[in-house]
């Protein structure tokens, strides 16, 4: 009996080891993450080199191979939240008396591209772009479906209004077109 309990303790184990090798190892992303936000770029090295000596890096690589990117393997989530990229970032497209600011926030599972529209300086509408599984999703303020647009496999782009109806088909060609036709008169980074 105690010949099976080893043997099933050491498939266990082992199936921990080969599944969750490779993964988000966001627990180690973390480390950097904090390690970036230390000031300027010495400080930032020094304490690199005390995080890799203590071994800071090499015991979290190490959690998040075992432990971390197994539990991610195995149900699809990592206990680790993700390091932050950085909050939202705003944009701010003028074209005559019109404006659009575009503020977009790239924290998966919630990316989102907020647009609020101006005219001569008056709020004049907004849509609110984020994914709903494998579509686009635009909605008014009061949160109503105005549009969607799904990716198809060729590339191109199937947009339909709120109520499912289809609006426009775009080609990838055509696609590659509209993104390279895209250059706003004045394009300011808040």
């Amino acid at each position: 009996m105690k010949r099976f309990h080893r043997l099933a303790l050491g498939l266990l184990a082992s199936s921990l080891l080969l599944s969750g090798c490779y993964g988000s190892f966001n627990l180690t992303r973390q480390v950097y993450h904090w390690n970036s936000q230390a000031g300027e770029k010495w400080p930032r090295e020094f304490l690199f080199l005390i995080l890799t000596a203590v071994p800071v890096y090499g015991i979290a690589s190490l959690a998040d191979a075992i432990v971390f990117n197994s539990i991610e393997f195995w149900n699809g989530t990592n206990p680790v939240e993700a390091p932050h990229a950085g909050g939202p970032r705003t944009r701010r497209l003028v074209r005559g008396g019109d404006a659009a600011l575009l503020t977009y926030t790239p924290i998966s599972p919630d990316a989102e591209l907020y647009i609020e529209q101006f005219q001569r300086g008056r709020p004049a509408g907004s849509l609110r772009i984020h994914r709903q599984g494998a579509l686009a999703v635009g909605s008014d303020a009061q949160g109503r479906v105005l549009m969607s647009a799904r990716t198809l496999a060729d590339g191109g782009i199937l947009i339909r209004d709120g109520s499912g109806k289809q609006m426009a088909s775009y080609s990838t060609e055509q696609v590659d077109q509209l993104l390279g036709d895209t250059s706003p008169v004045s394009d300011t980074s808040r």
